[in-house]
């Protein structure tokens, strides 16, 4: 099996705190940041259909099951995507919606979604559609020697 390389952006947004005496501890209690991983498609690369990824990310995962019960994290569990294409359905950027716990899990998962090509109903097709988003989602279970992973399409 071939390595995949991980291309990743982030975006930090972070909310301004203006300083205020009477309200500078309420308004310093209501700053936040946050980052944004974005996983981008690398050329080198394959890029998978939907089907074509699940066995890839099986294999992944299976890979990594030693390591999360090693760490005591959670060998199950789901996790969202979404996945920004261009016209022709091939991925152009993914954003992992939440997390599985474990860093190396997901950036395993966001890499593999970067690459697919995800083929578009011909409803959702226009000639004034230049590029579109899909929701998906990805259950993963770890078992003795295997790991069992669903990839689907979300409404």
């Amino acid at each position: 099996m071939s390595r995949l390389q991980s291309a990743t952006a982030s975006t930090r947004t972070a909310m301004r705190c203006s300083s205020s005496r009477a309200a500078l501890l309420l308004l310093f209690a209501a700053c936040v940041s946050s980052t944004t991983r974005y996983f981008l498609p690398s050329p080198q690369n394959p890029t998978y259909s939907l089907e074509g990824a699940t066995p890839v990310l099986r294999e992944y995962v299976r890979l990594q099951c030693p390591a999360l019960r090693q760490k005591e994290r959670a060998d199950s569990g789901a996790i969202g995507a979404l996945v920004e294409m261009d016209s022709t359905g091939k991925a152009t950027r993914a954003r992992l919606e939440g997390t599985t716990g474990d860093e190396t899990l997901d950036g395993v998962i966001g890499t593999v979604v970067a690459q697919l090509v995800i083929a578009r109903e011909a409803s959702a097709m226009s000639a004034a559609a230049t590029s579109s988003s899909e929701r998906l989602r990805v259950d993963y279970r770890c078992s003795a020697d295997s790991a069992i992973v669903r990839l689907a399409r979300q409404p």
